[in-house]
């Protein structure tokens, strides 16, 4: 299958369907046994557990470290945390922790805690569409918008801007999200609550360094740092036709096998945990693929090569002019 640009939108248009759903079918014929992985991963509610008391112990143990400190350590540890914490809530919002809907909410509402900012609710809503309409503009906010594109361009420091302030960036992709659900719903709100109380206690207890130590971390794992990469990684076309990469450096299993984008597409029933198993017991679908194997090396040439912009996504239908 050839991606072809599109001279009008920049984008890359493809005309076939979602090829994760063709491939599951595929690996599925062939190798029946991955259904054995399919299911909930309980114990990631207790690595939840701790990995939220680590981040609360160390915002605790640098409540009066410099500025300086407190960002060497979120950058060096804390954005790790911060980025295990979403890849935990990521599998909350596909039912991957509890059988139970709800279940799942509270526990990627307590991994919400640590990040500051309100993020599991949100997540479940957008995500759940990335997944439904993976390539369409409207609904898949893992697509820039046309002005995020344009902007970027390929200036070396308009890319390092962005990737740097890429929260930023993503917030304002919802602008064009046309999704059905609604926004303010019981969760949201609960979300909203807890994590704005979570906050203010900790500045009345323990002062403004440890939230900054937090804000920093979370703000880390998605800029100029390995783990923010992971925003080009993941569907940034630099082979032909591909879609969606992988990144199999040994960092991956600090951010709960995020890295195996490939088979959390195909089979997004599958926890974390059990991720790794897939491309060992299906070998021939995954060998041939592209895969990253160095984000240090992705960040040098998206920001250095020309070649390389933000138009490099599939669409399966036109952005709005």
């Amino acid at each position: 299958m050839t991606a072809v640009p599109n001279t009008q939108t920049g984008f890359f248009r493809i005309d076939c369907p979602d090829p994760h759903k063709q491939r599951r079918k595929q690996i599925l014929t062939a190798h029946p046994e991955i259904r054995q992985l399919f299911g909930p991963e309980p114990r990631s509610a207790l690595l939840v557990a701790g990995l939220v008391l680590l981040h609360f112990s160390m915002a605790f143990l640098l409540r009066d470290a410099p500025v300086w400190l407190l960002a060497g350590a979120a950058y060096c540890v804390g954005a790790y945390v911060s980025a295990s914490l979403y890849a935990l809530i990521h599998d909350a919002a596909h039912g991957l922790i509890f059988r139970r809907r709800n279940a799942n909410r509270i526990v990627a509402i307590l991994a919400n805690t640590p990040l500051v900012i309100v993020s599991a609710e949100s997540f479940r809503r957008y995500h759940y569409w990335h997944h439904a309409n993976m390539g369409d503009y409207r609904q898949d906010v893992g697509i820039p918008t046309r002005w995020e594109a344009s902007w970027v361009g390929n200036s070396t420091w308009r890319k390092a801007v962005w990737l740097t302030f890429f929260v930023v960036f993503q917030a304002f992709r919802t602008a064009k999200f046309s999704g059905s659900s609604p926004f303010f719903t019981k969760w949201m709100t609960i979300n909203v609550v807890v994590q704005l109380a979570v906050d203010v206690v900790i500045v009345w207890l323990l002062g403004p360094g440890p939230l900054l130590y937090l804000f920093l971390s979370f703000f880390f794992a998605f800029s100029l740092h390995p783990l923010g990469a992971r925003v080009l990684q993941e569907h940034l076309m630099v082979e032909d036709g591909q879609e969606t990469n992988n990144f199999t450096g040994p960092s991956n299993i600090l951010e709960c096998n995020f890295g195996c984008h490939n088979e959390h597409h195909d089979f997004p029933g599958i926890p974390w945990s059990r991720l790794p198993s897939v491309s060992r017991i299906a070998p021939e679908f995954y060998e041939p693929l592209h895969a990253f194997t160095s984000r240090w090396k992705l960040i040098r040439a998206f920001i250095f090569d020309p070649q390389w912009d933000l138009f490099h996504h599939a669409v399966r239908n036109a952005p709005e002019q």
